[in-house]
């Protein structure tokens, strides 16, 4: 396989989210989404509902050793159950369309940060960034995510490139992603007001 036909978490991420996203609005694919939602919380070995989309997505080379989850496997199950949640109850699609334009999730947490007073939402977003594990950063995570749901169900996110921040978070890289994030979240357009415009 030569280098640039290589899966990377971000591209299988994007095959299984394309996947599900084609079927929102059916029957089956609003069950598979439930079953995802009901293995948030479980570990890989215990979230048999799920197996077979997450496996027969995943190249060979994802695939953890000796009854341990890879990295791959974790950032990628976390985020198809992100992915979940976020798109609960919405005919539209909330993957993102333009992702030249997207930065990283915090440019979609950025639209809480609307209205005059940001504290409460700064600190939230801060106490996740500076997570000291990564459960913790998806504890976080999730919950923000479902903030941003009830608040702004139209802003999108590019759970693929999620996907690939989070697995360069477990891979020792987490200040690079914690700073990536905190610009996107804290950036301000050039009138120098925060750049709330929606992620589309």
């Amino acid at each position: 396989m030569s280098e640039q036909s290589k899966p990377t978490v971000s591209s299988v991420t994007r095959k299984i989210l394309m996947k599900l996203s084609n079927q929102i609005d059916t029957s089956p694919g609003k069950a598979v989404l439930a079953k995802i939602r009901h293995s948030i919380g479980k570990p890989i070995n215990k979230a048999t509902e799920i197996w077979s989309l997450l496996f027969e997505n995943l190249p060979e080379e994802f695939l953890g050793k000796s009854g341990r989850a890879s990295y791959e496997e974790t950032v990628i199950l976390i985020t198809v159950q992100l992915y979940a949640l976020y798109q609960q109850g919405l005919s539209h699609s909330v993957l993102v369309e333009d992702v030249e334009k997207y930065h990283n999730i915090g440019s979609s947490l950025r639209q809480l940060r609307k209205g005059d007073d940001t504290t409460a939402i700064d600190r939230r977003f801060n106490v996740m960034i500076t997570s000291s594990t990564f459960e913790e950063l998806t504890h976080h995570l999730r919950h923000l995510v479902k903030l941003l749901k009830s608040r702004s169900p139209e802003t999108k996110i590019d759970f693929a490139k999620l996907s690939q921040n989070l697995y360069w978070f477990l891979r020792d890289s987490q200040e690079t992603v914690r700073l990536d994030w905190a610009r996107e979240y804290y950036k301000q357009d050039n009138k120098g007001e925060k750049d709330n415009d929606n992620i589309q």
